[in-house]
């Protein structure tokens, strides 16, 4: 069995696809102009459904995150660069036993963990 989708309720849809096409390299696969919905593709398999969120009083709980995984510190480094330089909340970089990750804020109130796990050896 294959989790193939992913669908997040969020109070600006377009804003938070630029997010994540920006950000994450995802793939606008629907109508750009819909403020209700957005479908996005990791194009390795995930769609990611962007919906507007009905109910603005409802926030995700805390730790709730989504996570990616990088093959690279450089990677993690790259994004925590990028997003300082861009204005948005982000953690410091922090590494520990899991690897070398960032937390970054996204539209919406969602919590994002990009991940390098340490090498084995």
């Amino acid at each position: 069995m294959k989790l193939n989708h992913l669908d997040l309720q969020v109070p600006d849809v377009q804003r938070t696809a630029q997010f994540f096409e920006r950000y994450f390299d995802f793939e606008h696969t629907s109508n750009r102009a819909s403020p209700a919905i957005a479908i996005l593709s990791d194009r390795a398999g995930l769609v990611l459904v962007l919906q507007k969120l009905k109910n603005p009083e409802q926030a995700y709980p805390d730790g709730f995150h989504i996570g990616f995984f990088v093959d690279s510190e450089d990677q993690v480094m790259g994004l925590h660069a990028r997003a300082k330089e861009d204005g948005l909340e982000v953690s410091d970089v922090i590494r520990n036993n899991r690897g070398t990750m960032v937390y970054c804020q996204l539209p919406g109130g969602i919590l994002a963990e990009v991940n390098c796990r340490p090498h084995s050896g």
